[in-house]
């Protein structure tokens, strides 16, 4: 990795449940190619669309998992301080989280799509919002069979709406941040990288591929290292992007997405953690990001 964004792009990588440098490897450069399009978005007043929300259907009470959510409400609140408008999109079974993590930060509230629609109204729904932009944030996307599944392998595709299907849609520049292989945007590592790095690989390896892919340890940390991109890009906004990465930000959103039902989806139950990483473990990689978002 090389480039004035590599040393952020590189921080992404500490693992959060499992090793990711072996995704990121097949896409090093698009961080820096997704953060300079979302500066350009903010500089322009584009209306630029998140997509997020995972249901952990496995789980003894099935709710939306805390990844995605927080990170999607931390990149929301920073394209709007860059001029843009963001709006954020996801599905019934995720709907309540999402939305509780926009409100810490007055960003919105989500465009709710029911998991019953088709591909087709999806399509419809999104080319009716007038976006330039797509970014998907842990997003779960069909394998190659057209089932979408979790990194357990476990099938999800009657509780997740088809989403996907509007990253078809011509003119969108589309981006996305994953951490697993299953994610919408996964269809630019090829599949059998993907066999190779992930358990069950050859599974859910999702085949939706977007312009540009972010690989992190965990997806909310991917938004956090593309808004320390954008602080360094848009350096009249640094300050106010470099807040949002405050250690205290990520709590206060990781508590309300678990008031709001949220569960860590690797463990499958509530409490202050992100793919089995406890809050507390990572506050120094947050940290980290501030700092570098400033140099």
């Amino acid at each position: 990795m090389s480039g004035p964004l590599a040393d952020l792009e590189r921080a992404l990588l500490r693992p959060g449940a499992r090793d990711v440098t072996g995704l990121a490897a097949a896409v090093t450069g698009q961080f820096t190619r997704l953060a300079g399009e979302l500066a350009a978005a903010g500089r322009a007043g584009r209306r630029v669309g998140l997509v997020t929300g995972v249901h952990i259907a496995w789980a003894p009470a099935p709710a939306a998992e805390t990844d995605g959510p927080v990170g999607t409400a931390v990149l929301a609140a920073a394209l709007a301080v860059l001029g843009a408008e963001p709006v954020v999109l996801t599905d019934e079974p995720c709907a309540q989280v999402t939305g509780a993590c926009l409100e810490v930060l007055g960003a919105g509230r989500p465009e709710v799509l029911p998991v019953a629609a088709d591909e087709a109204a999806v399509r419809a729904c999104v080319a009716g919002l007038g976006l330039s932009h797509l970014v998907a944030v842990e997003r779960l996307g069909p394998a190659v069979d057209g089932r979408v599944r979790t990194m357990r392998g476990f099938d999800v595709t009657d509780s997740t709406a088809p989403l996907h299907a509007a990253f078809t849609l011509p003119g969108l520049v589309t981006g996305a941040v994953g951490d697993g292989g299953n994610e919408i945007g996964m269809g630019n590592v090829p599949a059998d990288v993907v066999a190779a790095c992930v358990a069950h690989g050859d599974r859910i390896a999702c085949r939706v591929p977007v312009d540009a892919l972010v690989v992190a340890g965990t997806s909310n940390w991917g938004c956090s290292g593309l808004v320390a991109a954008l602080a360094r890009l848009v350096l009249g906004r640094r300050d106010a992007l470099a807040e949002l990465l405050e250690p205290q930000v990520d709590a206060r959103l990781l508590d309300a997405a678990t008031a709001a039902g949220a569960i860590d989806g690797v463990t499958g139950v509530p409490g202050r953690s992100v793919d089995g990483v406890p809050v507390a473990g990572y506050a120094d990689l947050l940290a980290d990001l501030r700092a570098r978002a400033a140099a």
